[in-house]
């Protein structure tokens, strides 16, 4: 069995999570550097041939296996395909906080939005958009908040730098598209 057949079929089963170079390196002692130009190998294949109706995309640290954004109508009349935006405006807002600010406390999140968030907060970590990575050691020691893996594969993001550029002196939160400001390429860039 070739190494990139192997690191095919783990990228497949891996689904919806994902898989990082960590894991792929548990399955097979390759060097980092062999394992991301195999998966660049794969990715380009796919990108290449019109017949296949897969690509790989990287979010965060982790590489998913998904079908090709062109053949998304034709999936759709299969399966439903439409997604509701479990985000409020305010869990919106709150994980933005998060996001630009990370680590971040709850205490922060409150004083930027001017009223409580413990709801945005609690529904942001049952979605596992975040995650409470500790308390800080100024006084009331308020719990430390950061984005999740799930957070960049969401946003469709390898790393918080590629988060839309906002004028944070004018505070103007509301002009800009954080949930697609990156998941989907237009059409000039494929």
């Amino acid at each position: 069995m070739s190494s990139k057949s192997i690191i095919e079929s783990i990228l497949y089963v891996s689904g919806s999570d994902g898989v990082d170079i960590a894991d792929i390196k548990k399955v097979i002692n390759l060097p980092t550097d062999d394992i991301r130009n195999i998966i660049k190998e794969i990715k380009s294949s796919y990108e290449s041939n019109l017949d296949s109706g897969f690509t790989i995309k990287v979010y965060g640290s982790h590489y998913y296996l998904l079908t090709k954004p062109e053949n998304k109508e034709f999936i759709s009349k299969l399966i439903d395909v439409r997604l509701k935006n479990p985000l409020t405006p305010a869990v919106m807002e709150t994980l933005a906080i998060i996001a630009y600010n990370t680590p971040c406390t709850g205490v922060k999140v409150d004083e930027i939005r001017g009223s409580s968030s413990d709801g945005a907060l609690k529904r942001l970590e049952s979605l596992e958009l975040i995650k409470n990575v500790g308390r800080s050691n100024t006084p009331g020691r308020p719990y430390v908040y950061e984005v999740t893996q799930k957070f960049f594969n969401l946003f469709g993001i390898k790393s918080l730098n590629e988060l839309p550029k906002i004028n944070t002196e004018d505070g103007d939160l509301e002009n800009v598209d954080f949930f697609n400001a990156n998941r989907f390429e237009d059409e000039e860039t494929k």
